[in-house]
């Protein structure tokens, strides 16, 4: 079809965006080349359908597509929040919703600095402009209301629904959208058993690799899908996680596409990784009012969704059905059939079988011992590292080029990410640190202002990665003592020996730390949170998220620490970092405070997350799930209000986000007790003199485990004595809050004793131990005295290291 649909649809764009403004958009139309008359009436037809039917007058300003979420149990709404209409970018003053009053609608300035980049893309001649033209209008129009007055749903979300339509109705489109269409939908279940279950060998340099070969999969899928059906990036809905949706057309060529496409990437990557994932993909036949009629779409969602799920539990089926006969190929060999020669090796990362051909040896580091021998890396995993490797710029474009060929090939012991790819889904991927005029698409990474150069679009990626520096090589050298040939080059990926050894720089126990958080109830917030749910709204939420995940994310993790974090994944909804411990608490509460502004202080939506602390050779699978395991704690806490979620488990304890700064507040205080006294004269004499010794952490941890021992021994004794008692006389478990025991007169003791004892020498000691005499009778805060305590402790380990070796 769509030479003669991408014109009319680009004048379309340029007609609406001009309308919102209150400009003339004849110069830019005189600009699109092959630009023919489409009556108005055609898109008035898409518009009526978009609408569902109803007449609504267009929205003036924004509203925060998170505002129009309203769960039944949510009492109180925060007001809406609605968005200034500015070019998009990865800042919190344009990202985050505003008041009304001070939100700022379309205007003269916005459509200038659009028509003065349009006509520059037109200048450059970039081919196929039409996802040019995609990106930019996503770019200019994401913040501008729609026309048809759906709330919550921007003119960039209206533009790519009618785009979709057209794309899907097929020669046709002039007369309207078709009557019958499909959502394509797939996943890739298995993905955490593909990117954690693997040995700490390499493990930094190769995890963030594996992690984003899944997204870049994903990626090339739905890409297929797009190119075998004639359509266009607008008809994806959503591509995040794994997870994704498409519009296609009618059900009996979109059928046989999907099932050919999934069979031939399940097929290879059954051959390549030996089944430890798979594609998913399932297809249903709509109508477009099912898609833009609120109630219709959501009983379709639904539906649809479910379809989905069921479709993992048997996600290699067509490979097992397929061909099953006297041909040893078939899907059934290729399932069940022995793998490998019985090689005697193994490969160091994923442990598949390898031989000396399609392996190499593994890079040493000071940390092996000599005299054993060396282990070997596959290809693939070897590729991975170098994909890693790849994406680690700040500065960094994304290439991509149609191999069509490589689709009948098959795959080869040697395969690096690459060729795997481009073997399923016949497209090439490949990462620079500098533009690239070469190849059919190139895409800036989140570089916004893509048109400094010859590029397509952008493409937004959590990318920040920590980088061996030469302070950390003349530490291997120096004290670590390894050798020269096992030193890693400088600007290559911190390994996570480095890393925990950032937290002892910085005089807290030389850890690791696994930060794992995600959305709290999202796909309820999806399924039943917005009431009105269509498909454009269904983007705007999922490519809302994408901003903050995919995105903004970056800036916070750059603005902690930039060479300490490694994000290993962030996307969809939840994400996925390791780095130097003791940023983790801070970087988490970063995190969560950010989510909130973004999603306008909606209390449906809330974040939730586990920070453990581990040694760099812990075996990496059981660091991810002990991370998994300490989110699903945080995910499990419940007040005494009933309300769930929004928690953080850390050092084992979970804390409600509300109580948080309290928890941080009693650690800032225990810190300066502890800490050095910068006034005292015995300082200039090269003295680390602290305020109050170091027992003073015990003290606090001893109180807390006498408060949980009390408490524990008193709820036991009133459920013993609930035993033998009528239902009328039974006794009130004691409150967990606050507990009075023996704990109560211990802590007035230790801690008014210290004081008296450091009153002259320290003045200011007593009103900071008064202060956390009072932090230990507020039933707010009394559960949390051992958790600041512990912090405390392991952020000054490093520190009492140092001064117990210099006292000796």
């Amino acid at each position: 079809m769509r030479h003669d649909g991408r014109p009319a649809l680009i004048v379309y764009g340029l007609r609406r965006l001009a309308m919102a403004t209150r400009e003339d958009p004849g110069e830019l139309i005189a600009l699109v080349s092959g630009a023919g008359e489409v009556p108005e009436s055609v898109w008035d037809t898409y518009e009526t359908v978009l609408s569902g039917g109803q007449e609504r007058p267009p929205e003036e300003i924004l509203t925060c597509i998170f505002s129009r979420i309203a769960l039944e149990e949510e009492r109180e709404l925060p007001p809406s929040r609605y968005y200034s209409a500015r070019p998009l970018a990865l800042c919190s003053d344009v990202l985050f919703p505003k008041r009304r009053d001070e939100a700022q609608p379309a205007g003269f300035d916005l459509w200038r600095q659009f028509a003065d980049e349009f006509r520059n893309a037109v200048e450059m001649a970039l081919e196929p402009f039409f996802e040019v033209f995609y990106h930019l209008y996503r770019k200019y129009a994401w913040a501008v209301p729609c026309t048809y007055g759906e709330p919550g749903v921007s003119l960039f979300e209206q533009w790519k629904a009618v785009a979709a339509l057209v794309f899907a109705s097929g020669e046709n489109w002039a007369d309207g959208p078709a009557d019958e269409l499909t959502l394509i939908g797939g996943d890739i279940p298995g993905i955490q058993d593909f990117v954690y279950t693997i040995t700490s060998k390499g493990a930094a340099k190769g995890l963030r690799g594996r992690s984003f070969f899944i997204q870049l999969l994903g990626d090339a899928v739905v890409r297929r899908i797009l190119a075998d059906l004639g359509l266009c990036l607008a008809n994806v809905v959503y591509n995040a996680g794994g997870n994704f949706m498409v519009l296609g057309p009618e059900e009996t060529q979109a059928r046989e596409v999907v099932k050919k496409v999934r069979q031939r990437v399940n097929a290879r990557l059954v051959e390549a990784i030996q089944g430890g994932t798979a594609l998913v993909m399932e297809v249903m036949s709509v109508s477009p009012t099912d898609l833009f009629t609120p109630k219709r779409f959501e009983s379709v969602r639904n539906g649809f969704v479910q379809k989905v799920a069921q479709a993992k539990n048997r996600p290699l089926q067509d490979l097992a059905l397929e061909d099953s006969g006297d041909n040893k190929d078939s899907g059934w060999e290729t399932l069940f059939g022995p793998k490998g020669k019985g090689s005697r090796l193994a490969c160091a990362v994923c442990r598949v079988e390898v031989d000396e051909h399609n392996s190499k040896p593994l890079e040493r580091t000071g940390e092996e011992v000599e005299g054993t021998e060396q282990p070997r890396i596959c290809c693939l995993c070897e590729s991975f590292a170098g994909l890693a490797r790849d994406i680690r710029h700040d500065e960094l474009w994304m290439r991509i080029v149609e191999e069509p060929e490589m689709l009948d090939t098959e795959v080869e012991p040697t395969d690096g990410w690459e060729k795997l790819l481009a073997r399923m889904t016949g497209f090439r991927y490949a990462f620079r640190d500098s533009p690239s005029a070469e190849g059919d698409i190139l895409l800036a990474i989140n570089r916004l202002d893509f048109l400094d150069g010859e590029v397509h679009g952008f493409r937004l990626l959590a990318n920040v990665t920590p980088l061996t520096t030469s302070e950390d090589i003349k530490y291997l050298r120096e004290e670590a003592k390894w050798e020269e040939k096992d030193l890693p080059r400088e600007c290559d990926i911190r390994s996570f020996t480095l890393l925990a050894h950032a937290a002892a720089v910085a005089g807290a126990i030389e850890r690791i730390g696994v930060l794992r958080m995600d959305v709290d109830n999202l796909g309820q917030v999806f399924s039943e949170g917005v009431p009105d749910l269509t498909l454009p709204k269904l983007s705007a939420l999922s490519g809302t998220l994408d901003l903050f995940f995919g995105g903004y994310l970056n800036e916070l993790v750059r603005a902690q620490a930039k060479n300490d974090l490694y994000i290993i994944y962030a996307g969809g909804d939840d994400l996925f970092i390791v780095g130097a411990w003791h940023h983790l608490p801070d970087l988490a509460e970063a995190i969560r405070n950010a989510f909130k502004s973004f999603t306008g202080e909606h209390p449906a939506l809330s974040l939730s997350g586990g920070i453990t602390l581990e040694g760099a050779r812990f075996p990496l699978y059981r660091a991810a799930e002990r991370a998994g395991e300490a989110e699903g704690r945080a995910k499990r806490y419940t007040r005494s209000d009933e309300r769930r979620k929004d928690a953080l488990c850390f050092l084992g304890t979970v804390v409600g986000w509300e109580d948080w700064p309290l928890v941080r507040e009693q650690k800032d205080n225990l810190l300066w007790l502890i800490g050095e006294d910068e006034e005292n004269e015995a300082r200039e004499e090269g003295k680390r003199e602290k305020r109050l010794p170091r027992a003073l952490l015990q003290v606090i941890q001893n109180i807390h485990h006498l408060y949980l021992t009390g408490l524990s021994e008193a709820r036991r004794r009133v459920r013993r004595e609930n035993r033998t008692r009528l239902a009328d006389e039974k006794l009130r478990m004691p409150n967990p809050q606050m507990f009075f025991g023996r704990w109560t007169w211990m802590q007035v003791y230790a801690l008014t004793r210290l004081a008296r004892r450091y009153e002259k020498r320290v003045p200011a000691a007593p009103a900071r131990l008064q202060q956390l005499q009072k932090a230990l009778m507020q039933p707010a805060t009394v559960r949390y005295n051992g958790l600041a305590a512990r912090w405390v402790e392991y952020l000054t380990r490093a520190d009492s290291r140092q001064q117990r070796r210099g006292n000796e």
